[in-house]
C-alpha cells in the first residue's frame, strides 16, 4: 500500500513538472502568469505593434492591451506581465481566416495555434479580427449563412476556459440584404465590439474614391446608432480611435473658395484597374508623430491646417513637387470629439489604434497623451484618481457661493454694529406717545 502511494506521488510530481516546463512564467512575479479577472465599466484600451518604449505609456489609467499579430512572442510577454504589473488586461489579435470549409487542414491548424498562444501568453481575451472574413463589398444573403457556420464551429472549438473573445468589426453592423443575423449570433459569444478604425473608407462608402478622414464623425454616429438598433447594448461598444493619418496622392482635386478666405480642396485618388473599388493600398499611412515632426506649423496652427466640419477630422494640403497630396488624421479638436462622443453615449470606451502611433519621450504629445480626458472613462477598481470634470465645477462653484454668503452676512453684520454704535439703541416702541391722534374712523373696516 505504501508502495501504491509512493509511486502515485512520485507521478505527480513528474505531471507538475513537467507541466512547469512546458507553462514557463517569463515575468519576475509568477503571480502575474495567471488570468488578471479585472472587470471595468469603463475602458480605455490600446493596441500595440511592440514599436514604441512601453514605460511611456500611463499604465495606470490603461485597462487593457492588446498585441497585434506582427508583435514577437518574447515582446507580448513582457507586455503581458507588464499589463497585468498594472492591474489592466492582456489580449492578442488573431486574424481569422476566410476559409469557410470546417475541415480545411489550415482552418484547424488556425484555430489550435491560437489556443496554444492563449495558454502561452496567459491571455485574458483572445481578440478575433473579422474584418476579412465579414467583409463588406457587395456580399449577398448566402454569404450570411457560410459564415454562421464558420463561426458556430470556431466557437464549439475554441472551449479554453480562461481567455474570453472580443470581436474585432466594422463600423456598423455586418447585414447583407437586410439579413444581421450574425451581429446577433456575435453578440452572444463576443464579451464586446471593437469597432476597427480602418473599417470606414471602405468601397460601399466612398463611390467616388475622395480622401477623406480615417474616422469621420458622420460614419461613427449611423455606425453607433446601427449597433444598438440591432440590439447590442452600449456596454458591449469599444471604439477604435486612430492615432495615425494617411498621406493621399491626388491624381485629380478641385478647388472651392470658402467662407473666411481658405480654400477647401477635393482630393481624388486612384480605383483598381478594371474595378469600381478604390486603391486604397497607395495611400501611405502615418503615424501623428511623423504627422507633426514632418509639418510642425500646419498642426500646431489652426490657421494652417483645415478642419473639416462635418467629418469633425483635420487634414493638411501640401505638394511635393509638382504632385499634390492631401493628409488627413485626427487632431487635438478632432480627438476631443471622439472622446466625447463615446462618453456621451455611455459605451464600454474607447481603443487607441494604436500607442506606438505616439511615444511621450520621442515627440511633444502631451495634447493626445491628455489622460484627464481619458480618464472620465476608467471607472474600474484602479481608478483612484479620476477627475469629474462636471462634479468638479459643480463642487467650485457651490463652495464660491457658499463663501459669498458668508462673506455677504459677516460684511451686512459689520455695518449694522457700526451704525448702532454711532445712533446708539433706543427703547421699542419710544415714539408710540407722538402718534396719540391716530383714529382708525372707518367703521367698513
Amino acid at each position: 500500500m505504501r508502495f501504491i502511494l509512493f509511486v502515485l506521488i512520485i507521478l505527480c510530481c513528474i505531471k507538475t513538472a513537467i507541466n512547469r516546463k512546458i507553462r514557463v512564467c517569463s515575468c519576475s512575479d509568477d503571480s502575474l502568469c495567471s488570468k488578471n479577472g479585472r472587470k471595468f465599466s469603463r475602458e480605455v484600451v490600446v493596441v500595440a505593434e511592440g514599436k514604441s518604449d512601453q514605460s511611456a505609456w500611463h499604465w495606470h489609467d490603461i485597462t487593457m492591451v492588446i498585441t497585434t499579430e506582427e508583435v514577437g512572442k518574447e515582446e507580448a510577454k513582457k507586455l503581458m506581465c507588464t499589463a497585468h504589473q498594472n492591474h489592466a488586461n492582456f489580449a492578442f489579435i488573431r486574424e481569422v481566416p476566410t476559409i469557410t470549409n470546417t475541415s480545411d487542414p489550415v482552418l484547424l491548424d488556425w484555430l489550435e495555434e491560437t489556443v496554444k498562444k492563449e495558454k502561452e501568453l496567459y491571455a485574458d481575451y483572445v481578440a478575433l479580427d473579422l474584418l476579412k472574413l465579414l467583409g463588406q463589398c457587395k456580399a449577398d444573403s448566402s454569404h450570411v449563412q457560410e459564415v454562421l457556420a464558420l463561426l458556430k464551429f470556431m466557437v464549439e472549438k475554441f472551449t479554453s476556459p480562461s481567455a474570453e473573445l472580443v470581436c474585432i468589426v466594422p463600423y456598423k453592423p455586418p447585414c447583407y440584404d437586410g439579413d444581421c443575423s450574425l451581429t446577433q449570433y456575435m453578440a452572444e459569444h463576443c464579451v464586446a465590439f471593437i469597432t476597427s478604425p480602418e473599417s470606414f473608407i471602405t468601397c460601399d462608402t466612398n463611390p467616388k474614391c475622395i480622401a477623406k478622414a480615417t474616422m469621420p464623425m458622420t460614419s461613427l454616429v449611423f455606425g453607433v446608432e446601427e449597433f444598438i438598433d440591432h440590439g447590442i447594448t452600449p456596454d458591449k461598444l469599444l471604439i477604435g480611435i486612430p492615432w495615425h493619418g494617411y498621406d493621399y496622392t491626388c491624381v485629380n482635386y478641385t478647388t472651392d473658395v470658402k467662407t473666411g478666405g481658405k480654400n477647401q480642396m477635393t482630393c481624388y485618388f486612384d480605383e483598381r484597374n478594371n474595378t469600381e473599388s478604390c486603391n486604397t493600398s497607395l495611400r501611405e499611412k502615418m503615424s501623428l508623430a511623423e504627422i507633426k515632426n514632418s509639418y510642425p506649423d500646419q498642426y500646431k496652427n489652426a490657421k494652417s491646417h483645415h478642419y473639416h466640419p462635418i467629418y469633425r477630422s483635420d487634414y493638411i494640403n501640401v505638394k511635393n513637387g509638382e504632385q499634390q497630396h492631401q493628409i488627413w488624421y485626427e487632431g487635438h479638436d478632432s480627438l476631443l470629439d471622439k472622446y466625447m462622443y463615446v462618453r456621451s453615449m455611455n459605451l464600454r470606451g474607447m481603443v487607441i489604434w494604436t500607442a506606438d502611433d505616439l511615444s511621450t519621450k520621442s515627440t511633444d504629445d502631451a495634447a493626445e497623451w491628455n489622460w484627464i480626458l481619458h480618464n472620465l472613462f476608467s471607472t474600474g477598481d484602479i481608478e483612484h484618481h479620476s477627475l469629474d470634470m462636471a462634479g468638479t465645477i459643480a463642487g467650485i462653484s457651490v463652495g464660491c457661493f457658499v463663501l459669498g454668503t458668508l462673506l455677504g452676512f459677516a460684511f451686512g453684520c459689520a455695518v449694522m454694529r457700526r451704525r448702532m454704535q454711532r445712533k446708539g439703541l433706543r427703547l421699542p416702541f419710544h415714539r408710540d406717545e407722538e402718534e396719540t391722534d391716530f383714529h382708525d374712523d372707518d367703521n367698513t373696516l
